[in-house]
């Protein structure tokens, strides 16, 4: 019999406020990640990946997005953003966070933290333990099994000058350990709140659009995305075939 396909969600950069009524930057954030949380419910997945900025530094943002997400009829794991507060989502490792890696099929699944050395702008680099991690990690894994790998900052440029300053500080390491390896099939990211599909050598990379507000595409500086079907909250359908193919599918939510 043919091994199945492994079919993943992707949510990101929700940056949730202390209160559900709170607006960020004008914007109730909770009431548009609610409406990606809607669609999903309904989707047919075996996992969700929600890839940083869960939380805008507010703790009690946490609690909340854990009983959401119990609602699910599938299980999720969470990796933290620059705009998150690890030590308070160490409280809920039962639902989701801190889980490292996945075995499911042909696929293995690693989970990074990318949030190391904070430029206090919005950067973030992999500690050394972690890319020790990713190393170890990807010796381990046999020869014919896919990698996916999933972490929040973008480890190549996306031609925005403000992000790209922000971007994985020291993805050059990353890649010298990712290229050691030709098992390593993807890599998921969120942070840059745009749709990206590009190609590195044998490695294909994702983003997904944020459920908050969307930033324009090749900027100096940050600026909200104008067209209202662009800023329209979002998430990502990945199927990830048994013979390595991953096929991405992006969602925009209607208001």
């Amino acid at each position: 019999m043919a091994e199945a396909d492994l079919h993943l969600l992707q949510v990101s950069d929700m940056h949730l406020q202390a209160s559900p009524e709170s607006l960020l930057h004008g914007v109730n954030v909770e009431q548009r990640f609610l409406q990606v949380l809607e669609k999903i419910r309904h989707e047919q997945a075996d996992l969700l990946l929600l890839t940083g900025d869960l939380s805008h530094h507010a703790p009690e943002a946490y609690s909340r997005l854990s009983e959401y997400l119990e609602q699910l009829p599938f299980p999720s794991i969470w990796i933290p953003g620059n705009h998150d507060l690890s030590g308070e989502m160490y409280r809920f490792a039962g639902c989701g966070y801190g889980q490292k890696m996945v075995d499911k099929g042909r696929w293995r699944l690693l989970m990074l933290d990318s949030t190391a050395d904070p430029d206090g702008h919005g950067g973030g680099a992999l500690s050394e333990p972690e890319l020790e991690f990713l190393r170890t990690e990807l010796e381990m894994t046999d020869k014919d099994q896919h990698v996916l790998i999933v972490l929040h900052h973008h480890p190549v440029s996306v031609n925005s000058v403000w992000q790209d300053r922000i971007m994985l500080a020291n993805a050059p390491q990353f890649w010298s350990v990712v290229e050691r390896y030709p098992q390593v099939k993807g890599v998921v990211f969120g942070h840059v709140h745009q749709a990206w599909q590009m190609q590195r050598g044998q490695v294909s990379l994702f983003s997904v659009p944020a459920t908050a507000r969307q930033f324009k595409v090749g900027t100096v500086e940050s600026e909200r995305e104008s067209d209202p079907r662009l800023d329209r909250p979002a998430y990502a359908r990945y199927c990830l075939s048994s013979s390595g193919q991953i096929e991405q599918s992006l969602i925009r939510v209607s208001p």
